[in-house]
C-alpha cells in the first residue's frame, strides 16, 4: 500500500471514529424534549372531592431549572401527585422520586425512596411533561412516608431539583 493510500484509510477511520463520538455525545447530552401538557384535576384523574395532604415548591439545584408546585392528593381511588404550572431542564435519565430526605442532595437519599414513572414520559417514565398534570401513584406506594420530591438525574448522579412536602 503506497503513502496516499495508507492516508486514505487512515482518513476514514478518523472520520468514523470522531463520528461514532458525536453520535454518542448526542445520545449523552442532547435534552429530551419535553411534552406541555394542562390537563385539570378531574380530566387527570382526580375528583374534585380529593383530600390535600402535602405540597411542596420545586428549586433547581446544580446549574438545573425546576420549577413550579407538587400536591400529595387522596381520594376514592387512592393517591396521586398533582404537578402545577411545573418546568425543569430537560436531560437523559432524568426521574421523579418520593424521597424520605425533604431536600435530598446524594444518590444514597434519593436511592431510599421510589421512582414514581411519569404516565406519558419519555423513554419508559422519564420526567419529561410540563405543565399541570396529575400522576397515580401505584397501591403500593404511601407517599405520606415520604418527605420530599426530587428530579433526579440517574446517569450522572446528581439532583436536577426538589421539594420538600409539607
Amino acid at each position: 500500500m503506497n503513502s496516499r493510500s495508507k492516508r486514505v484509510v487512515l482518513g476514514v477511520l478518523v472520520l468514523a471514529i470522531v463520528t461514532a463520538g458525536v453520535v454518542v455525545a448526542v445520545e449523552l447530552f442532547a435534552p429530551e424534549q419535553a411534552t406541555q401538557v394542562d390537563e385539570s384535576a378531574a380530566a387527570a384523574g382526580v375528583s374534585s372531592s380529593a383530600r390535600v395532604l402535602e405540597t411542596g415548591t420545586f428549586s433547581g439545584k446544580t446549574g438545573h431549572q425546576v420549577a413550579g408546585t407538587v400536591t400529595v392528593f387522596r381520594d376514592g381511588t387512592g393517591y396521586y401527585l398533582r404537578f402545577e404550572n411545573y418546568s425543569q431542564t430537560q436531560g437523559p435519565d432524568v426521574f421523579v422520586y418520593l424521597t424520605p430526605a425533604g431536600d435530598p442532595e446524594t444518590t444514597e437519599e434519593v436511592e431510599a425512596g421510589r421512582k414514581i414513572r411519569i404516565d406519558g414520559g419519555a423513554d419508559g417514565g422519564e420526567s419529561t411533561k410540563e405543565g399541570t398534570f396529575a400522576q397515580r401513584l401505584l397501591d403500593d406506594v404511601d407517599p405520606t412516608q415520604y418527605n420530599g420530591v426530587s428530579i433526579w438525574c440517574e446517569d450522572f448522579g446528581v439532583p436536577f431539583g426538589s421539594a420538600t412536602l409539607r
